[in-house]
């Protein structure tokens, strides 16, 4: 009985990994056949023959390159916000003196329930209001602070032992050369898993983008690509290669942040 359950097991990771990666292997494979190929179904993803021509057009057709520099801006700037608000507020809320602050946990984490969509409206006319339509600081200034970082930093801090926090205050050491000589380098995991969630989600942000933006000069790459998925027609070659193109770093960044990721979100597991 345990040998078939362990082989159910193996089917059914084997048939999910294949879903999964199926279209990403659609996307790869598809972005280096030639355009005629890709015309007969799945059939025409056969490698017997390669070319370049499809990034080529991809390129030509929407300024994918200055796009993805946008995106890397973003990326980096969302991020450190999102990473520094949660370190900040994780402390506050874990060794700071705040009178009701499991109840500003609460509505920290209720807010992550609150699907991002509900939000737009606010956050279009708070950025218009501030005459910043249409610019890279409108894409990432409202998503500065991530409930999810803050909840993950918080987990950590929280096995953090509260004697060494004694007894630094006690050898006159203040919050601020707390945070940085002991939490964070204790808490690394975390933070870092923290940091490659807020990578990924504001490298594949596309609603926002699309709409905060109007201009092809300060878009990011996703909303570039959706705007050449109407622009290009039946030129499927080319969509799958600049989907093949924007995607590269994320597929990049959860690599090279598999362990932390594992790391951070398994410390504090027991709190």
């Amino acid at each position: 009985m345990a040998r078939l359950s362990k082989y159910l097991m193996a089917f059914y990771l084997t048939a999910v990994v294949l879903i999964v990666a199926f279209p990403v292997a659609y996307a790869y494979v598809g972005a280096f056949r030639p355009a005629s190929a890709l015309s007969g179904g799945l059939q025409g993803l056969i490698p017997d023959s390669f070319t370049l021509d499809n990034f080529a057009r991809a390129l030509h057709r929407a300024p994918l390159i200055a796009q993805m520099w946008n995106t890397v801006l973003v990326t980096v700037a969302q991020t450190t916000l999102q990473v520094a608000t949660a370190v900040l507020a994780a402390y506050a809320l874990t060794f700071g003196n705040l009178r009701y602050r499991n109840l500003i946990f609460g509505v920290i984490v209720v807010s992550m329930m609150i699907p991002g969509e509900s939000t737009i409206i606010g956050n279009y006319l708070t950025i218009q209001s501030l005459g910043l339509y249409d610019s890279l600081v409108a894409v990432f200034l409202p998503y500065g602070a991530s409930a999810a970082a803050i909840f993950l930093v918080r987990q950590s801090f929280l096995s953090f032992p509260r004697e060494i926090h004694e007894a630094a205050r006690l050898d006159g050491i203040g919050p601020l050369g707390f945070l940085w000589r002991f939490l964070i380098p204790l808490s690394r995991p975390a933070i870092a898993a923290a940091t490659v969630t807020s990578a990924i989600a504001a490298w594949n942000g596309y609603l926002w983008p699309l709409l905060i933006t109007d201009s092809a000069e300060n878009r990011t790459v996703q909303a570039g690509v959706a705007q050449m998925a109407d622009s290009v027609g039946p030129d499927i070659g080319a969509l799958l290669a600049g989907t093949a193109f924007v995607s590269l770093p994320t597929i990049v960044i959860v690599i090279v942040g598999q362990t932390a990721l594992t790391r951070g979100l398994t410390q504090g597991a027991s709190k």
